[in-house]
């Protein structure tokens, strides 16, 4: 077998791809998936040739945490730009650079950050090539610092936060200038086509919470180099947006950022906005709606830089993912579209005179094809397509024992046409199966999110892990996720997000069952997060359909998650409401509330430094089972130390793998 607990505990991630100025050369990032040491490490891997195969090779040694490399615009320079921790192994990350024509190793850009104990948060180069603007929090002074020895460290809300600052990096004479500097936390910014302006975006503080409060967005004049930036500001958000905005055209003063399909709705699709620059906006409102969002999904912006304001935007298209050329006229072209069987996890475009080239990540389950990076080139005049392969990691995936992997459509209770994907196990038929199987319902999380048929080795990536110990292993696109737009992505209360999103995966399994495919005597559930949530929703309303179920950071109780999640506000409208609003409706989709007679054997596991969904939630989900359910003995719980929502240690992950599959094995085999 390929996916065991070990391989997936050792694996890599494949990301922040860079294609050079003028599309001939590409940057990435290749780093470890879970962590053996305290700190994380991850390389930049380069090719000089994007149209040579298997051309990539590592840049940097891998020893540190190199990620997020930007090339200098000049092409000429031959130069990244990236952040590290070079200088102190799992310490804040600073910017250093490298020049790839130039012997040597990369370096800090100025010394003046050899010290800071303060991380640079994101940086982006100015168009000119003359400027680096950046993001980090102002240092500790010595009675902080003193105060913070002697652990007279109280903690007020809303006090002493870490708030980052908006700075300017001179390159030509490594001078810093501190930009934006006041009660706000700068959470992202792009530079003018012309390098003279900072279009930024702020908010109240840098805690999650604060992602979901006021959001304000001012341009700032960084020119005359020697006085105090001009700011003006254009307008209030509700929350954050949910990609960086750009300012793509020089000619005309607006920008484009991701909002949801209806601006007050925490859950709903997300579509493409248009803002002027030349008008105040009091918050934002659907006249500015752009693109997208109605029937499907947007999710990244890439400016392009090109000289008639061109831009791409990744589509969330049901389980296809395309990219679309945009202009502020509207669409140009469908520049890239993934076939049935693939997915794209990862991607950058550029457009060099009437050419665009693409680099992805590429996977695909049905044809068992890991993660690598794949580069093609179109006019635009006809779809581009993903023809050169030069990378080749996750070689032992090659090793892979699980059988097909199948689109499953099926009819929701209500009517509504619904699709997800059937892992099988090995040597089955899906045309002709000799006796159903034993089946998984292995749920996604979000719930805004959505199934693809990608091949990407992680912690939650529990599919293949399944069907190679002989599952059959359904993932449904279930109400509440993306790829469908605003009607799909949009559940409002009342009834809370369990009544439609269990329903719609409920029903995945009884029709697995119908077809033939699925021993209903041999039925299982689990997910991770919000998918941890319906598998305890759904054995606390079925008691006895699944004969087992794992519980992955799943939540359990609405209200105490509202008191103790990092972002209380986040599921307010999917849980039914908050505490402090409504004492009825958040009581509705408790799975807690549920747990009399409950026949199903639970695993339930959990992150003891898990945030977002707070431990609290697993381990009262368990003391209910352990006092209520009907064979009390038949439940576990395991805490992992020091784990968040998502583990980083690898001997954590490894073991998670392995109880997953033990549990699964004992009681449907």
């Amino acid at each position: 077998m390929a996916f065991t607990a070990e391989n997936i505990g050792a694996s890599c991630v494949v990301d922040d791809l860079a294609l050079s100025p003028d599309g001939t050369r590409l940057v990435y990032r290749v780093g470890a998936a879970h962590r053996s040491r305290d700190y994380h490490t991850s390389s930049l891997w380069y090719t000089s040739d994007v149209t040579a195969a298997n051309s990539a090779g590592q840049l940097t040694s891998g020893l540190y945490d190199d990620r997020s490399p930007s090339w200098h615009p000049d092409v000429g320079e031959n130069r990244l730009y990236f952040l590290s921790d070079r200088h102190k192994k799992g310490g804040p990350k600073q910017i250093y650079t490298y020049a790839l024509d130039s012997p040597g190793e990369p370096h800090l850009i100025s010394d003046n950050f050899l010290d800071k104990k303060r991380a640079v948060t994101r940086f982006q180069i100015s168009p000119d090539g003359r400027y680096i603007a950046f993001c980090s929090a102002e240092e500790l002074d010595q009675e902080q610092e003193c105060k913070l020895a002697g652990k007279d460290d109280a903690q007020v809300w809303g006090e002493n936060l870490a708030n980052a600052c908006l700075r300017l990096y001179t390159i030509s004479t490594r001078g810093i200038r501190t930009l934006v500097k006041n009660d706000k936390h700068v959470t992202s910014f792009t530079w003018s086509p012309d390098s003279k302006e900072l279009l930024y975006i702020c908010c109240d503080g840098p805690e999650p919470e604060f992602q979901f409060g006021n959001h304000f967005i001012y341009t700032a004049l960084i020119l005359p180099p020697h006085s105090k930036p001009v700011t003006k500001h254009l307008i209030r958000l509700e929350y954050a947006p949910a990609s960086s905005v750009i300012w793509p055209s020089q000619y005309h003063r607006e920008f484009f950022d991701l909002y949801k399909y209806v601006p007050k709705n925490h859950n709903d699709a997300m579509a493409v906005y248009r803002h002027s620059l030349e008008e105040i906006s009091p918050t934002v409102s659907e006249d500015q709606r752009f693109y997208l969002g109605k029937t499907e999904d947007p999710f990244l912006l890439i400016d392009l830089r090109s000289d008639s304001g061109e831009f791409a935007v990744g589509v969330a298209a049901g389980m296809d993912t395309r990219v679309d050329i945009l202009n502020r006229d509207g669409k140009i072209c469908a520049l890239f579209e993934t076939s049935k069987r693939e997915a794209v996890d990862s991607f950058d475009v550029r457009k060099v005179e009437n050419e665009y080239v693409m680099a992805g990540v590429c996977s695909s389950g049905p044809d068992k094809e890991a993660p690598n990076v794949w580069v093609g080139k179109s006019s635009g005049k006809q779809s581009l397509v993903l023809t050169t392969k030069i990378s080749s990691h996750f070689a032992w995936t090659t090793a892979s024992r699980f059988g097909p992997v199948e689109r499953f459509e099926w009819t929701g209770e209500d009517g509504i046409s619904l699709d997800g994907l059937a892992w099988f196990p090995r040597d089955v038929d899906p045309l002709n199966i000799e006796k159903p199987l034993p089946t998984i319902l292995h749920i996604h999380g979000g719930p805004y999110d959505r199934e693809t048929p990608n091949l990407y080795p992680s912690q939650l990536s529990w599919q293949p892990v399944l069907a190679e110990q002989g599952f059959l292993v359904l993932s449904p696109n279930y109400r509440g996720g993306s790829g469908r737009g605003h009607a799909f992505a949009r559940i409002a209360p009342p009834p809370p997000a369990s009544t439609t999103a269990w329903s719609d995966v409920n029903t995945m399994v009884d029709e697995a069952v119908k077809r033939g495919l699925a021993d209903k005597d041999k039925l299982a559930i689990g997910g991770w997060s919000f998918g941890g949530y319906l598998a305890a929703w759904g054995v606390s309303q079925t008691k006895n359909k699944f004969q087992c179920g794992v519980m992955g950071a799943g939540l359990s109780d609405w209200s105490s998650r509202a008191t103790h999640s990092d972002i209380p506000d986040a599921g307010n409208e999917i849980g039914g409401a908050a505490p402090w609003i409504n004492t009825t409706l958040n009581q509705m989709g408790d799975p807690i509330r549920c747990v009399e007679d409950i026949e199903t054997a639970m695993l339930v596991v959990h992150g003891e430094c898990d945030n977002r969904v707070p431990v609290g939630q697993g381990i009262g989900f368990h003391r209910g089972l352990r006092r209520m359910s009907k064979y009390p003995d038949r439940h576990s719980l395991v805490i992992y130390p020091r784990e968040g929502h998502t583990f980083v240690e690898q001997k954590h992950v490894e073991d998670l793998i392995r109880r997953v599959i033990a549990h699964y094995v004992a009681w449907l085999h």
